[in-house]
């Protein structure tokens, strides 16, 4: 990869007041910059982007040789697909003649055929032929070329992909994770519709989530299908595994089956594995940097988002269901009264970022302090300023070994 790599423009000791320490000393939020800056978003893809795993979507939305979708992570677009042998890969949405992209949106295709001067990939990215070098020039071979490869890997149904060759593997980050959510059954879920990115106009940071904001912001929408008296916000989650980049809190009702429906409880089956204990919260588990998944008694619904610039972000929801709920005849009805009573929590949401996002670039933004309640924010700082710091000493330590092998 033709990566720029560079300190951090922000320097390290200004990220001091956000980080949490054993003494409970107060704790901030993140510079405003870190919402709006390119000089830092361009040190955030090579920090966060390119140096852990990330998730790309789901492995049954391919299901068949030459199934496809496209994705894009920064400045690089890639296509996501299923091979002839039934393996999904993940690589370089560019052909590797004259750097246009060879396939948008999803689709199923035999062959990866660039438009522009029609040269041909294989589903692994092997280059097959070159018109006018390999029917002609002896001295081109085609297994010469391929398209750049990125490692992948799955876990739980979901495609996960790293830039970075040499980090622990995908089980050594979330099998433990994977245990603890067996009963839920994800990796044999489906979503009724394939996940959909959609770009919106702010920083992907803004969709870290925490739940000191549900009692104000949806006070009258979620508040009203799902009360949320003081002791119903466990910040204590077993799930949280802060060195993995997985923190959680769970929503913690008063009887089983409930859910945020303006029935007050689920409308579509319980899944089958899950204890009384598990049918009575609702689990919010972040995978840093890009995944969210939100376990309900019925289902299990997650958001992915990818950076597209410093003020811009790839998103996409979809629910997961078991294939017995997909089956029955009531399933598009209650799946659509679902939509319908969350679309105001929704649009609730949508109006916060986007003001947030307008918040941050004003020179009257400041760092304000975080409360006891968002112990979700202080994990996720501690984790993305581990990240920061770790890649601007990378940086400086390569800059000065550089330095002085030319002294």
């Amino acid at each position: 990869m033709n990566i720029k790599k560079t300190i951090s423009p922000i320097p390290m000791e200004e990220f001091n007041i956000s980080y949490p320490d054993e003494k409970g000393t107060p704790i901030f939020s993140l510079p405003p910059e870190l919402y709006w800056s390119k000089e830092f978003y361009e040190f955030e893809l090579n920090a966060v982007w390119r140096s852990d795993w990330i998730c790309v979507g789901r492995a049954n939305e391919i299901p068949n040789a030459g199934d496809y979708n496209t994705i894009t992570i920064g400045n690089d677009p890639l296509i996501v697909i299923r091979d002839r042998s039934g393996a999904v890969n993940v690589m370089s949405n560019v052909c590797q003649h004259k750097g246009m992209l060879i396939l948008e949106g999803r689709g199923n295709t035999r062959r990866l055929q660039c438009p522009l001067h029609a040269w041909v990939y294989s589903t692994k990215g092997d280059l097959v032929t070159a018109p006018g070098l390999s029917d002609v020039e002896e001295d081109f071979d085609v297994k010469d070329v391929c398209l750049p490869k990125i490692r992948t890997d799955m876990w739980e149904g979901f495609i996960f992909i790293t830039f970075d060759e040499t980090i622990p593997s995908l089980q050594d980050r979330l099998g433990h994770l994977g245990e603890q959510i067996k009963n839920y059954g994800l990796a044999e879920m489906r979503g009724p519709e394939p996940l959909e990115m959609q770009t919106f106009d702010w920083n992907w940071k803004i969709f870290n989530d925490e739940c000191y904001h549900c009692g104000y912001l949806h006070a009258s929408s979620w508040g009203e299908m799902y009360p949320l008296p003081p002791s119903a916000v466990d910040e204590a989650s077993i799930y949280n595994d802060g060195s993995k980049g997985i923190v959680s809190y769970d929503l913690l009702s008063t009887h089983i089956d409930a859910a945020p429906t303006n029935t007050g409880t689920i409308l579509q089956p319980p899944l089958p594995g899950l204890t009384d204990e598990e049918r009575k919260r609702l689990s919010y588990i972040t995978v840093a940097p890009n995944m969210f998944i939100v376990a309900m008694p019925d289902k299990v619904k997650y958001f992915i988002w990818l950076p597209a610039g410093p003020k811009q972000t790839f998103y996409g929801v979809s629910w997961l269901y078991p294939e017995s709920t997909l089956a029955r005849d009531d399933f598009k009805k209650n799946y659509e009264q679902e939509h319908t009573d969350l679309w105001p929590v929704m649009e609730e949401d949508l109006f916060a970022w986007r003001r947030t996002q307008a918040g941050m670039e004003s020179s009257f933004a400041t760092r304000g302090r975080l409360t006891s309640k968002e112990q979700v924010i202080h994990r996720l700082q501690k984790w993305l300023i581990d990240k920061y710091r770790a890649e601007d000493a990378a940086v400086r330590a390569q800059d000065t070994s550089a330095s002085a092998k030319v002294g």
